[in-house]
């Protein structure tokens, strides 16, 4: 069965059809050879379920043009669709001003099945102005449905709304989606309730309907739609974070032997939301203390970093004390994030303290070291070096900053994933779309892949290439165990 891979998760379809706006034909098979012009001729080929469209690079124009009510948006024809585009690069038009009903709206999932993936909406209603004629979900009376991943959504609507289904409660799933709109949300006509919004952001203001969790209002966004004002990693909110993140960083290099390089990297946050000690299974955490009821280990697991809950240990245990997760299966690691305690209780930080990785619960390995005063309500961010999995993970606590107990208030583990990419050449095209410097070069890379092209030319396109005499990279392949 085909696969697509969106960073570095799998997904597998029945069929995967393809649309390019550009070269495409709907008279074509709809193969990656042989794409699709439009979307909406690609929905009609698919099956009832297990389908996916994957669109190019470019911009489509996905307008529905139906009824009176349920016109100008992304239609699924009530099949479970998957649609996937090219991150940052993938945009979907919804043009109000293309109709005369009444309403117009974005998306218009009926299949509880169907999902978005790395799309940008560019949502217009023309001169409504109405929250029941220009919100984001609407089919004309009927419930909306499906997951909305990893999406920017431009809205000019100057109401912006999140519903409009007389005929019961909207079931739409928002996650890590970014919304820029004009104003502040207002409450939906109808169905607004059963909204759920998760690690989403917007620049105004979210109205209050809905199941919301860890969304943020009032956030700045740069050109490229990066928060400014919020660490979006570390919170992971917005089209940059999650499993489906937009964050890679790559760079040129270019060796003595002509042989080109990028380095493409993408991060995954493992999610762990306890409720428990052993809950959800098959985690397991456990700590060599805890201080009572309502500070057991699995507080720093449980994914609330906003309100004051955490472990904490009892004041025989504040040193050389620990916390532990067991994930029941080996997990490689590279990245640890700690929540600092509130401002009253600062001296619970760790101060000096070790990350620790186990494949048995006997024997430790050192992962990272870290010996600094913490006495500001800061995220603690540890990169380290590991290519093994292991299937503990222990917080070492040596000493804290001062107070009676030890505490952590959330841990976040994270696997950063480095790709070396061998290119055929230094072209002004694969500088625009390989090139860049975020990126730290002391890395071990796992996987190295070739990027084959028809056409290049060595530099008749004007970019200027250094090439540097001696070797400016020691590159070490580690396992993957």
């Amino acid at each position: 069965m085909p696969t697509i891979m969106i960073n570095s998760q799998q997904l597998t379809f029945n069929n995967i059809y393809y649309v390019d706006s550009i070269n495409g034909s709907d008279q074509n098979s709809g193969s990656e050879d042989s794409p699709f012009l439009t979307v909406n001729y690609a929905v009609s080929r698919c099956a009832t379920t297990g389908d996916a469209i994957y669109a190019n690079k470019g911009t489509h124009d996905v307008t529905r043009l139906a009824g009176t009510y349920d016109s100008g948006g992304l239609w699924d024809d009530s099949k479970a669709i998957s649609f996937i585009g090219v991150k940052g690069q993938t945009i979907f038009v919804c043009d109000g001003s293309k109709h005369s009903g009444r309403d117009t709206h974005c998306i218009m999932f009926r299949n509880a099945g169907t999902k978005a993936y790395q799309i940008t909406f560019d949502f217009r209603v023309g001169n409504r102005a109405i929250n029941y004629s220009t919100s984001i979900c609407g089919a004309g009376g009927p419930v909306t449905r499906g997951e909305i991943i990893n999406c920017l959504f431009k809205v000019d609507s100057p109401s912006p709304s999140f519903s409009y289904s007389n005929d019961g409660t909207t079931t739409t799933k928002f996650t890590n989606c970014v919304f820029d709109v004009k104003a502040n949300f207002v409450g939906s006509y109808t169905g607004g309730p059963g909204i759920t919004l998760e690690n989403c952001i917007t620049n105004f203001t979210f109205h209050t309907e809905g199941t919301k969790t860890n969304t943020f209002d009032k956030g700045s966004f740069d050109s490229k739609y990066h928060i400014t004002n919020f660490d979006e990693i570390a919170l992971n909110v917005g089209i940059y974070s999650g499993k489906y993140g937009w964050t890679f960083d790559k760079i040129l290099l270019q060796h003595n032997n002509n042989k080109i390089y990028t380095i493409e990297s993408s991060e995954n946050w493992y999610q762990t939301k306890m409720t428990s000690n052993t809950a959800p299974a098959p985690l397991v955490a456990s700590a060599s203390s805890f201080h009572s009821s309502g500070y057991e280990a699995y507080k720093a697991f449980n994914g609330d970093h906003i309100t004051d809950n955490y472990w904490c240990t009892t004041s025989a245990d504040s040193k050389n004390c620990w916390l532990m997760l067991d994930f029941n299966v080996p997990k490689r690691f590279n990245k640890v994030v700690l929540k600092s305690m509130i401002t009253s209780r600062l001296g619970y930080n760790p101060k000096e303290f070790k990350i620790q990785g186990s494949k048995d619960n006997l024997v430790f390995k050192d992962l990272a070291t870290v010996n600094e005063e913490w006495n500001t309500e800061t995220d603690r961010i540890i990169n380290f070096h590991n290519s093994t999995k292991y299937r503990y993970y222990k917080i070492f606590i040596i000493s804290n900053n001062g107070a009676s107990w030890s505490g952590i208030r959330e841990v976040q583990f994270y696997e950063r994933k480095d790709k070396l990419i061998n290119l055929p050449s230094a072209n002004q095209a694969n500088f625009k779309k390989y090139g860049g410097s975020n990126l730290r070069l002391d890395t071990i890379f796992p996987i190295i892949s070739f990027a084959l092209q028809d056409k290049f030319s060595k530099n008749e396109e004007g970019l200027w290439v250094v090439t540097l005499d001696k070797k400016p990279l020691a590159i070490e392949f580690g396992n993957k165990e």
